[in-house]
């Protein structure tokens, strides 16, 4: 792929380039696998990016879609750019509708060229009839098909055939590390204004944690809610993997210093932006999480390895987790310490002796309680808050559960 340079901006050791490439070239070039860079999120629903076939029949802007090239992917001159291989760092999402809407354009060419203007006189209903397999085979739909069959119709199909023949503007970035593509991806898709709480909530923990586990701790597995339910999962966690929802929900307990829940009410609590700036600059920024999950898979080695069986089911409980990080969040709290510091201590705490927690008592405790009488989570969240509480504080005897499943 060409793409001429327009204008070009140095930050730091990388280089951004302004460029211009034709349409049909950038569509053309996309490798097979332009859907799978780690760092864009799966193709979503967007009414007004559905909607980009009006764009390209009406040959009205498309914002520029940002590039990252690496070395050896690319040669440059002083006037362009050849380039080999690039991934995507904004864009996929009109990427994905423009390519399936050029696929759509030539299976309309195709066809006129076999049956001639036939095709031109038939319905949408009977386009979604005769072509709908075709059109699922190509991610497209009958309603794009009738939109590129009106135009045929009035404007001819070598008009249609020049759709793509247009220059679009691209951001090329060379020299990012891993870092500066996450955060360059947060501002991108923050569109360039303030990130709202529930916004920057999505990008962090759908984008960015998948990122950590493929490029820092490849030993970190993520289980999602769509692919294994918690029930399942809490019957068949192996160590290193944990729930996602049990992740959101740990990190933000932590940041507030007492336990939550991941219901509608914390959904409710973040879209009214009730975690203010200071929980992301302190909580949820990259370089914390990357110690967070360094320090979790630590104590998961620790207790799993000490405990066995009883210890990858502790660990993968949500219950566990929460009220774990919110004693060490009201650790901090009350001792006024940096977040990273409160990790440290809670991983060197528990590896240095993993019997304080003395999960075999917390198990039989767990067990003996009336299920018809309480809230077993709740129950189960105070408990560790209040049992975590306590190893933080420099207790050097093992948990006493009964003590503290007594008084919640």
């Amino acid at each position: 792929m060409k793409a001429n340079i327009l204008e070009k901006f140095e930050e730091n050791n990388s280089t951004c380039f302004l460029t211009s490439v034709s349409l049909h070239e950038y569509i053309s070039s996309l490798p097979s696998d332009y859907k799978s860079y780690e760092v864009q999120r799966e193709i979503v629903k967007n009414t007004y990016l559905d909607n980009l076939i009006s764009t390209i029949i009406g040959g009205n802007h498309i914002p520029p879609i940002v590039l990252v090239i690496e070395e050896g992917e690319f040669s440059i001159d002083d006037i362009a750019i050849q380039i080999k291989q690039y991934k995507i760092l904004d864009g996929l999402q009109r990427t994905f509708r423009l390519k399936l809407i050029f696929d759509t354009i030539e299976l309309l060419l195709t066809q006129l060229e076999t049956d001639h203007d036939d095709i031109l006189k038939l319905s949408k209903l009977q386009l979604n009839k005769r072509f709908k397999d075709d059109l699922l085979s190509i991610d497209s739909n009958s309603t794009i098909l009738f939109d590129l069959k009106e135009y045929a119709k009035k404007e001819g199909k070598e008009q249609l055939g020049k759709l793509f023949d247009r220059q679009q503007w691209f951001e090329i970035w060379q020299g990012l590390s891993p870092d500066q593509e996450v955060t360059k991806m947060l501002i991108l898709n923050a569109g360039h204004k303030p990130v709202k709480t529930k916004h920057q909530l999505e990008l962090l923990f759908r984008n960015i944690i998948p990122i950590l586990q493929k490029v820092d701790f490849p030993q970190f597995e993520l289980i999602r809610e769509k692919e294994v339910s918690s029930i399942q999962y809490s019957k068949s966690r192996v160590q290193g993997q944990f729930h996602f929802s049990h992740i959101i929900t740990s990190v933000l307990s932590l940041s507030e210093g007492k336990t939550l829940t991941s219901n509608t009410n914390l959904i409710q609590k973040t879209q009214a932006n009730y975690f203010n700036d200071e929980v992301f600059d302190k909580f949820l920024h990259i370089d914390f999480l990357k110690e967070f999950i360094k320090s979790l898979l630590e104590i998961d080695n620790a207790v799993t390895n000490h405990f066995g069986a009883i210890g990858i089911k502790w660990m993968g409980r949500e219950t566990s987790l929460v009220g774990m990080y919110a004693a060490t969040g009201k650790y901090i709290n009350e001792n006024y310490i940096k977040p990273v510091e409160a990790l440290k201590h809670l991983q060197n705490v528990i590896i240095q002796n993993p019997n304080l927690l003395s999960l075999e008592d917390f198990e039989k405790q767990r067990n003996s309680l009336d299920l018809a009488k309480v809230n077993i989570g709740n129950v189960n969240k105070k408990a560790v808050y209040e049992g975590l509480t306590a190893i933080l504080n420099g207790t050097t005897e093992e948990i006493n559960w009964a003590v503290y499943f007594k008084t919640v």
